[in-house]
């Protein structure tokens, strides 16, 4: 399927951020590398203008006070910032999808900012050829993997019996229902690749997509290039984090890793 056939549906790439962390607050505007480099919400919203579909980016935060900087940062660099409930997130994709008439949602996280944009578009590409409600990565490492939502399929998720994880987190709904076409798009990477963890909850997980992104210049790869390259050069700096822990059993469902 060609390009010319994606430019017929109006993708959403909704970026779901907050400076509230417990473990590590205001993160998503920390510097990627430390001292010189932009902030990690930059980062990802770059990465997704290397997109070749046709898309709309925006930045889906709450109405707390302390996202004020976020949403500051936004409006000053011309980034589509979207306020709503704190901790109903499902409810801020629902409004964007039907404020911007949306037709497919990629769901993305502030705390991920390392992206592959040529698997993105493979997977967007298959999710809306397919013609399924719900669509993800398997094998990419920890806080790479991609989830595709059909906003039809989004949308009626008003009508079911939610949890509170389920509006938290977007989508365990979606993982656990038996009544959905869902796509599962399989990514071929290396083992040793494909269990490193690159989301950032810790100190030591910054540190160390700090150090990934230093080797990164404009005449380079992102996503699995990059992160192949350093980690064939310098295995050790993957042990940085390497025995850090999610905070809870939700591990795939907040990092973008369905079941």
């Amino acid at each position: 399927m060609g390009i010319n056939y994606l430019e017929k549906s109006n993708i959403g790439f909704i970026i779901q951020a907050r400076m509230g962390s417990a473990r590590l607050p205001n993160k998503v505007m920390f510097p990627l590398p430390l001292n010189n480099g932009k902030p990690m919400i930059q980062w990802i919203v770059d990465q997704l203008e290397m997109s070749k579909l046709p898309h709309q980016t925006i930045v889906a935060t709450t109405k707390r006070k302390s996202d004020d900087i976020l949403y500051k940062y936004c409006r000053r660099n011309s980034i589509e910032c979207f306020r709503g409930d704190q901790d109903n997130v499902l409810s801020r994709y629902i409004a964007i999808a039907e404020k911007k008439g949306l037709d497919h949602v990629v769901r993305l996280t502030g705390d991920n900012p390392l992206l592959d944009i040529d698997i993105l578009d493979e997977v967007v590409n298959y999710h809306i050829k397919h013609s399924f409600d719900y669509s993800y990565t398997l094998g990419l490492p920890l806080g790479m993997n991609i989830e595709v939502i059909s906003c039809k399929t989004l949308i009626d998720l008003r009508t079911k019996e939610l949890n509170n994880d389920d509006k938290e987190h977007v989508t365990p709904f979606l993982q656990r229902s038996f009544g959905l076409k869902k796509g599962r798009f399989y990514c071929d990477v290396d083992e040793k690749i494909k269990n490193l963890r690159l989301t950032v909850d810790y100190p030591s997980d910054y540190a160390l997509l700090s150090l990934v992104m230093s080797f990164y210049n404009q005449n380079s790869k992102m996503g699995i290039k990059l992160v192949t390259s350093v980690y064939e050069q310098f295995p050790w700096l993957f042990t940085i984090n390497a025995n850090n822990i999610q905070k809870s059993s939700l591990t795939r469902l907040k990092r973008n890793q369905p079941a």
